[in-house]
């Protein structure tokens, strides 16, 4: 690795390397630590196939996010990648920061064409993977300066998968902006100007209409008690190609009028402090910024008991339940909705990582580095 002279007090060059920006964690995680860099590390966000909704909204605002459209598919195109260093060795780039998989390929090998340094941030848990993945995987990995995952256990499942040290492994947590997420000084002018039920008891969530996030699960949980008489509010916030499924899905079910297909919300921080509970079922999360934010704005949670969840809340939590337990899914919603003492135990204590923090120790890593 070159390390590129710079004058005192000069920051550092720093790309976050994305293919898009979509919405999701890992860009809003990026998105969220850039105000706090400066001025030890100069961030740029680079989109090489398209800028995504948050990449256009972040341009909109003033960040520097460029489109540098030289991956138009998946697959690995060798001329790409040296364009792309080539790019990297003229901007007289640092580090390369990728926080999605083929970001990562793309950005690694470039990276070590350019004689660069690269940080893989492994942004999900480990699952299956396969064979052909699983070999450009254990590459990238090897072939980075730095592997930062959102908690201890994707660290050791990297270690015992693909036998990389630990100590090139460093856990650095997803991350939320405190001064937004806080809890609401008055819950129901936020539903007023939101257009939603003003003393309705609300049950949400916040992620994408996508079968992993196991939506299917709540309404089924509603179907079991709506038997019961009992009929609370549910409000999916997002959107996604399970749309059109799970309303078919909850007319079956006779459940449709309990829910509000929200749809996509930006800034999403109202429609989380209009809710009275957050509720995420999911069958995988690496480490669900939206349940960070839930946690932040002071709601009590339901969660599926998977790693990603648990990480956050504990193994302990009293709202949590197996993806596929939709009895036990349903006892909770009604025991939330019928009775308020619930939900004290609900409401999670444990220290939401900052943004202002992330960025602090994302700042040393890169000094470190080129140390």
């Amino acid at each position: 690795m070159k390390v590129r002279q710079r004058a005192p007090g000069e920051a550092l060059n720093v790309v976050y390397l994305f293919i898009g920006m979509p919405v999701g964690g890992a860009e809003d995680f990026a998105l969220g630590v850039y105000p706090h860099l400066s001025p030890d590390v100069n961030a740029r966000f680079i989109c090489l196939r398209e800028l995504g909704m948050l990449g256009e909204e972040a341009q909109l605002a003033g960040i520097p996010v460029e489109l540098l459209p030289i991956f138009l598919t998946k697959r690995v195109n060798p001329l790409a990648i040296w364009r792309l260093s080539r790019w990297m060795k003229v901007q007289q780039i640092d580090i390369v920061h990728s926080q999605t998989y083929h970001a990562h390929l793309f950005g690694v090998a470039a990276a070590r064409l350019a004689g660069i340094a690269a940080v893989v941030h492994q942004q999900k848990t480990l699952g299956k993977i396969s064979i052909h993945k699983g070999i450009f995987f254990r590459w990238l990995l090897r072939n980075t300066n730095k592997i930062l995952t959102l908690s201890s256990q994707t660290s050791a499942d990297i270690v015992k998968q693909f036998s990389i040290p630990i100590s090139k492994i460093e856990v650095v947590p997803n991350a939320i902006d405190d001064i937004s997420f806080c809890p609401p000084v008055d819950r129901s002018q936020i539903r007023k100007k939101l257009g939603l039920p003003e003393n309705d008891f609300l049950i949400g969530t916040v992620a994408s209409l996508h079968p992993v996030k196991n939506h299917k699960a709540t309404i089924e949980a509603l179907a079991i008690l709506a038997k019961q008489e009992c009929r609370p509010k549910v409000l999916f916030i997002g959107d996604g190609p399970s749309g059109p499924e799970l309303e078919r899905l909850a007319r079956e079910h006779g459940v449709l009028s309990q829910i509000l297909f929200a749809g996509r919300q930006r800034p999403v921080v109202p429609w989380m402090q209009a809710l009275d509970l957050f509720l995420l079922p999911s069958f995988w999360e690496g480490q669900a910024l939206a349940m960070l934010q839930a946690i932040s704005c002071g709601l009590p949670v339901l969660a599926s008991r998977i790693e990603g969840n648990t990480a956050i809340l504990g193994s302990v939590h009293p709202g949590l339940f197996e993806p596929d337990d939709h009895g036990k899914l349903a006892d909770l919603l009604q025991a939330a909705f019928q009775s308020g003492s619930i939900l004290s135990p609900l409401r999670s204590s444990v220290e939401v990582p900052t943004c202002r923090n992330a960025a602090k120790h994302l700042k040393q890593i890169y000094w470190d580095i080129v140390s």
